[in-house]
């Protein structure tokens, strides 16, 4: 996969960078948080899709003239109104295409739950 960098507040994010962040821990991790908006929207660029490819992508709705009310809420500014949590599974989807985390992360995961 080719190296890409994602700006948040003024800092590179990485793949590589992404793999530290507390947001990237199974939710059962003490330690997890949930992505900021930010995140969210820096994971996004880092695969390359807008709003609506996103979506597309996750699975919620969208128009293509409007994009989609889902995700703009993801990564709507935490505080405002409109802004909801972004939904943990697609969370996962997203780092396991960006390539944050692999298949055996989520296999683990899985094995937790048995």
């Amino acid at each position: 996969m080719e190296k890409r960098i994602q700006y948040i507040t003024g800092t590179a994010i990485t793949v590589e960078a992404f793999k530290n962040r507390l947001c990237v821990l199974p939710k059962e991790n003490e330690n997890f948080v949930l992505p900021s908006p930010e995140e969210v929207k820096s994971v996004r660029h880092l695969l390359g899709l807008s709003q609506t490819g996103l979506a597309k992508f996750v699975g919620v709705s969208y128009s293509q003239l409007k994009g989609s009310p889902t995700i703009r809420k993801w990564e709507t500014q935490v505080g405002k109104t409109e802004h909801r949590p972004m939904n943990y599974t697609a969370w996962r989807m997203m780092l396991l295409a960006v390539g944050v985390i692999s298949q055996d992360d989520i296999e683990n995961e899985v094995a937790e739950y048995r």
